[in-house]
């Protein structure tokens, strides 16, 4: 047991990983619970029946299926009606042609008996194609014999040849297929393919094998009347040069039948979004069947599973990817944001109040469109007032896609949800006070209109319609500023958060802690005044928070209200206080003014962020002056001295803000002791500061850099020149030429920069090189 309270104190540490993870593990896992379940109409409802629950509306928009025997009836009459494809192949005619001209040049070789070449006619007779019967070689003889000797006869091998070729190319033109005529129906029709062109002929005017024969051997029995061995030669020959030259393609049959069959529509119309299906009561007709069907169908399209772990799973990885990216770039670009535990509940905690306001939208059946009163745009305002407009603009992101995935993948909502968002994280990014957050109405409406308008232009949504979805947004528009407005001051308070709209309340003079310092300590009042001045100039000048570093500057001397007479700013003239007490009192009323005023601004309900500055602005310097004096009556006295007595309890500057503030409280201060505040001096003694400040380690934990340090000291010089410059007097009432120059230009310039290139710690040993005044 006590391991477990151990365990879970550590779970409530600022930055425990564990409680990082857990946070994230709880978050996905709410979030994966509001997705859609997948099917909500799970039953089967035959036509006639009557519906017994309440009146169900179209979730989203979805088409109207076929119903599915009549679907498939309609590709299997689609696929019939696809006619077969057929190429043509010219090159087999021609090929055919010019091998039967061959043949009977060969043949003429091995009929001409005097040849002296017997070699010529063996390898003639070695390639014949066609092998004749003995008085098939006779009767071929007898032609060639009557056409050497001009014979009076009718018949002759040349004739036969002409013959021939004439049967054969005629055969060709008309077309010979290479499939069986007979498997099809006398009606059946084909397209012929020929190169580029396609024809749809019947099947019926060509040929197949099955007919070559019979065709051949009577169209030489009409030209060859009683000439039955000619006859038998020549069909033999023509027969064994035809060969089918319209192929047909099965492969692009079957793509024209794919492509025909992939024609057939699958819907019959669409339901629109809020649409009434059935009301309770109400019978089921045929036609609500099908939008029923409908409706189960296309929810399983859009994420649901017939297995109910595997779609929780698949939820879950869905959630995990989006939040994982926002943690990401939380860790890599905003990482005090990242490792504060409690910014990130606030962040979680804001992302499962839409989540979960997005899933009643859903689960409530409701005719408006719901949709657009999901209040991300308050979101998005907080999270840019407490934090900034990338984390703000990040987060919006994420947000709107996380609503579509619970919408049931509705992401025309995430898509105008993402607009409105950006449009109100631009409204309020340079906030100045708190009423200004109502002007970012006209922006979310705004960013929800175009959206609305170009999407259901884009789906002909009706002008009904339109206004139902435009009087949501509006609403939405109004609501959001208020919410953020009553929203802002709780997270403040529960998160202890301090945002910028705090800081400038707290930036008025008119505050109680300051009226009580002008007060009873003038001198601290206005000093308080002039190091808020300069430290905002500089905070600004190296990125950091001007607000904080003014509101800051302000307060860092709050404690001196006790004992407003013992500091010199004070004490007007009177005689100084510290001359009739010790060194080592007088630095413990001095040092006091610290954590008197640290009680003072707790008392009063400061923000931790500006209480820092009262601490951190001395940090764990010396207390000089009375340390020095305490050394003086040391050499006259054996009193021992301690110099932790004579040193400011801490804690170093963690920030940019207190760091600067810091600096210029030394600046500020020993520029109003310089006898003569000429530009030089000035500049020399903020230099010496600076230095004195770094080489002491008090800025090691600011952040700030060797860069920042020389921009704070240019920004430091700029305003003090302005301040001090009317005391500075000339001979000759004239400033020096280069005097002059520098009061009348901007400093942009860096006139003598800190000699060390970094602030970082391993390069502290350098510092032993500066010279300092």
């Amino acid at each position: 047991m006590r391991r477990f309270y151990y365990n879970l104190h550590k779970l409530t540490e600022k930055d425990n990983l564990k409680a990082k993870w857990l946070l994230l593990a709880v978050s996905v896992f709410l979030t994966a619970l509001m997705f859609p379940k997948g099917i909500s109409v799970e039953s089967a409802y035959p036509v006639g029946i009557i519906w017994t629950e309440n009146d169900l509306y179209a979730p989203f928009a979805f088409p109207i299926y076929k119903d599915e025997q009549e679907y498939q009836h309609e590709r299997e009459a689609a696929a019939v009606k696809v006619f077969q494809v057929f190429e043509e192949e010219p090159e087999v005619a021609q090929r055919s042609l010019d091998s039967l001209q061959r043949f009977f040049s060969t043949l003429k070789i091995i009929l001409d008996r005097k040849t002296s070449d017997s070699l010529r006619i063996s390898n003639a007779l070695a390639a014949f194609p066609i092998r004749f019967t003995e008085g098939e070689w006779r009767m071929l003889w007898r032609l060639h014999d009557n056409e050497r000797q001009n014979s009076a006869a009718s018949y002759s091998l040349e004739k036969l040849r002409r013959d021939v070729l004439l049967v054969v190319n005629g055969l060709y033109l008309q077309g010979i297929v290479d499939v069986r005529k007979i498997q099809s129906s006398p009606e059946t029709q084909i397209a012929k393919r020929k190169k580029t062109i396609e024809q749809i002929v019947p099947l019926k005017k060509l040929l197949d094998r099955g007919e070559l024969g019979k065709i051949v051997q009577q169209t030489f029995i009409t030209g060859y009347r009683g000439e039955n061995d000619t006859v038998s030669v020549a069909t033999k020959i023509a027969l064994s040069f035809l060969s089918p030259n319209i192929i047909f393609q099965k492969d692009q049959t079957e793509k024209e039948i794919q492509f025909a069959v992939d024609a057939v529509p699958r819907t019959i119309g669409a339901v629109q979004e809020g649409e009434r299906i059935i009301g309770k009561n109400e019978r089921v007709t045929a036609e609500i069947k099908l939008k029923l069907d409908s409706l189960r169908k296309a929810k399983l399209q859009l994420g649901a599973t017939t297995n109910l772990y595997t779609s929780f799973l698949g939820k879950l990885l869905h959630v995990f990817a989006v939040l994982w990216l926002f943690v990401m770039y939380l860790f890599l670009f905003r990482k005090k944001i990242f490792h504060d535990n409690a910014l990130l509940l606030l962040i979680m905690s804001l992302f499962l109040s839409v989540l979960l306001f997005a899933y009643i939208t859903v689960e409530i059946p409701f005719v408006l469109p719901l949709r657009f009163l999901i209040f991300i745009p308050a979101v998005s305002m907080l999270l840019t007032i407490i934090f900034d407009s990338r984390v703000a603009f990040y987060s919006t992101v994420c947000l709107a896609l996380l609503v579509g995935g619970i919408r049931g993948n509705d992401y025309s909502i995430a898509v105008s949800s993402v607009l409105a968002g950006s449009f109100a994280v631009y409204t309020v990014r340079d906030i100045k006070k708190r009423t200004q957050i109502f002007r970012s109405l006209i922006y979310i409406f705004l960013g929800y209109a175009l959206i609305i308008i170009a999407l259901s232009l884009e789906r002909f949504d009706s002008l009904e319609t339109i206004v139902d979805q435009l009087l949501l947004a509006l609403l939405n528009a109004v609501i959001s500023p208020i919410l953020t407005y009553g929203l802002l001051i709780f997270l403040e308070k529960g998160f202890s958060i301090t945002t910028d709209l705090t800081l400038l309340e707290l930036a008025d003079l008119n505050h109680p802690l300051m009226k009580e310092l002008s007060h009873k300590a003038p001198g601290t009042f206005h000093h308080s005044v002039s190091v808020a001045t300069i430290a905002e100039a500089a905070a600004e000048a190296v990125g950091a928070n001007p607000i904080l570093a003014r509101v800051g500057a302000y307060f860092h001397d709050i404690g001196k209200i006790a004992n407003a007479p013992f500091f010199v700013e004070n004490q007007l003239g009177a005689e100084n206080k510290h001359r009739a007490i010790s060194p080592r009192k007088s630095a413990r009323i001095i040092a006091s003014h610290v954590q008197d005023g640290v009680d003072l601004a707790r008392k009063n309900k400061l923000p931790e962020a500006v209480i820092n500055f009262i601490p951190m602005h001395h940090g764990t310097i010396h207390i000089g002056t009375f340390y020095e004096k305490a050394l003086r009556q040391k050499k006259k006295s054996a009193a021992a001295i301690d110099e932790k007595d004579f040193r400011y309890a801490g804690p170093k500057p963690n920030s940019k803000e207190t760091g600067i503030v810091m600096l210029a409280d030394g600046v500020e201060a020993s520029t109003r002791a310089i006898e003569d505040p000429t530009v030089e001096n000035i500049e020399a003694n903020i230099e010496s500061l600076i230095k004195l400040r770094f080489i002491e380690g008090e800025l090691d934990d600011s952040n700030l850099t060797m860069r920042d340090l020389n921009k704070i000291k240019e920004s430091f010089l700029k305003i003090l020149i302005g301040v001090h410059h009317s005391r500075i007097k000339y001979s000759d009432g004239q400033p020096p030429a280069e005097e002059k120059k520098v009061l009348e230009a901007p400093v942009t310039k860096k006139r003598s920069r800190l000699h060390s290139p970094a602030s970082d710690k391993r390069l502290r040993k350098t510092i032993d090189s500066i010279d300092l005044p």
